[in-house]
């Protein structure tokens, strides 16, 4: 099987995307991401040695791109989120109007700050890509399960370090490090059939994470604007600063309900075939690795422990 198919449909993808995010609709900013991100985390196990340098900026060209349309999917999450209230957060239709008003003028500023750093020769680079030859299945197959490997193991260890604290800053670490054992799982899939159900086993993770993350930058953005308009409108604030109390308790709840799906047995079930010692796939006759001494096993036991970590804190990156 030749793995041109594998890279070819994601640069495809994200090609056809570009417009659509560019002009802000709402399902091509959410699709282009995803698509991009996609199309990164496989360009570290697809491509060729030799298109290491086309490869690289490629992926900041992406990178560019994706982080370009953060602010604006922040406010497409946090209209859907506002449009959804239900009856425990009583708000008048004027005030909610106002709300979702100050969100959609938000989103045109990130918009047009998207447009003006948008990288230009995105589309360029990713042509070239479709031409390029591509990593061969044997490859890949190495590549993409050291690649998983790796990203489990610091998701384990983001774990180790927030143990059940509530750490948004941390959570968000380990969402992007859950979603990029995903992605390389997805490629994985698609020369070894049983990596699929991996794949199923990571979604519910990735989906609590998502939606503590999404409620906490949405609760970030109601409290600033209450103190933008402190003194000018104070009804609204009030609002504006019960919604960012309501939105950080559903952030709260989301990773409560995180917390009972046992995400480092889930992590640590998943069979990646990978010997952590070389992170290259294990051949079938080759004899287990020697056991390391004893206080070396100690700290393997504890892939979470890291001497002099930073206490963690509740500020969300944007």
């Amino acid at each position: 099987m030749r793995t041109r198919s594998l890279l070819q449909p994601r640069v495809g993808a994200v090609l056809a995307l570009v417009d659509p995010a560019q002009r802000g609709v709402v399902e091509g900013v959410h699709d282009f991401r995803v698509a991009a991100r996609s199309l990164r985390a496989a360009l570290r196990t697809l491509t060729r040695t030799a298109d290491a340098a086309l490869v690289e900026r490629t992926k900041h060209d992406l990178r560019v791109a994706i982080r370009s349309l953060a602010d604006v999917r922040d406010r497409d999450v946090g209209r859907s989120l506002i449009g959804k209230l239900k009856s425990a957060v009583a708000i008048e239709p004027g005030m909610k109007r106002r709300i979702l008003g100050l969100s959609d003028s938000d989103r045109r500023v990130a918009l047009a700050a998207c447009e003006a750093g948008w990288p230009k020769n995105l589309d360029r680079r990713l042509i070239t890509l479709l031409r390029r030859g591509e990593a061969s299945v044997e490859a890949v197959i190495r590549r993409t399960r050291a690649e998983a490997w790796q990203q489990r193991r610091r998701a384990i260890e983001v774990l180790g370090i927030l143990g059940r604290r509530y750490s948004p800053v941390r959570l968000h670490d380990l969402r992007r490090r859950v979603r990029a054992l995903r992605y390389a799982l997805e490629v994985l899939a698609e020369v070894d059939s049983g990596a699929s159900v991996r794949v199923a086993q990571l979604k519910p993770l990735q989906t609590l994470l998502g939606d503590a993350q999404d409620r906490i930058v949405l609760s970030r953005w109601l409290a600033t604007q209450a103190t933008r308009f402190r003194r000018r409108d104070p009804d609204l604030s009030a609002v504006l600063r019960l919604l960012a109390a309501h939105y950080r308790r559903q952030s709260i709840e989301a990773h409560a309900c995180f917390l009972r799906l046992r995400a480092r047995s889930v992590l640590e079930r998943l069979a990646l075939h990978v010997d952590p010692h070389s992170e290259s796939p294990r051949p079938g006759n080759a004899r287990s690795p020697r056991r390391p001494p004893s206080s070396a096993r100690t700290r393997a036991a504890r892939p979470g422990h890291r001497a002099g970590s930073p206490a963690p804190t509740d500020i969300v990156r944007s």
